[in-house]
């Protein structure tokens, strides 16, 4: 192929590759998702469900402390006194804040449902964009 005809074929070549380059998923720095439609932001990563809720910072009712609680299933020990807690009493300890398990900035938290869960719903970095959703129905409610 020479000539018209190959010129015609390499700039069609090039059109649908401009087309096609922003469909393609790469290595690049923008992998965005949606997030849920309830939470209105675009986020880079995420997860959903209480087993993968970021890392909480809690108050010791006992000393006033602050506890660290890495994983949703640890239980809550303080540091600075013998205050001990299950996990399952995670509701009944203040939450001070969570941490982004991506860049450790402190997230944003919130409840979507006040009158039906005494535990965040869910939380946002503003720094990397992460987002953790409490996994439940919402036709249920």
């Amino acid at each position: 192929m020479t000539g018209l005809p190959q010129a015609v074929f390499a700039r069609l070549k090039w059109i649908g590759a401009r087309v096609a380059a922003p469909l393609r998923r790469n290595d690049g720095p923008n992998k965005f998702r949606l997030s849920s439609m309830d939470t209105a932001t675009t986020t880079i990563d995420g997860s959903v469900g209480w087993g993968n809720r970021p890392p909480a910072f809690l108050a010791c009712p006992r000393c006033d402390g602050e506890i660290y609680q890495q994983n949703a299933r640890d239980g809550i020990d303080c540091p600075h006194c013998v205050a001990e807690f299950e996990a399952d009493e995670f509701a009944d300890l203040e939450l001070r804040h969570m941490q982004c398990p991506v860049c450790r900035s402190r997230m944003r938290h919130g409840n979507r449902h006040p009158d039906q869960f005494d535990f965040p719903e869910w939380a946002t970095c503003d720094g990397c964009r992460y987002h953790w959703e409490f996994e439940h129905s919402y036709g249920r409610l």
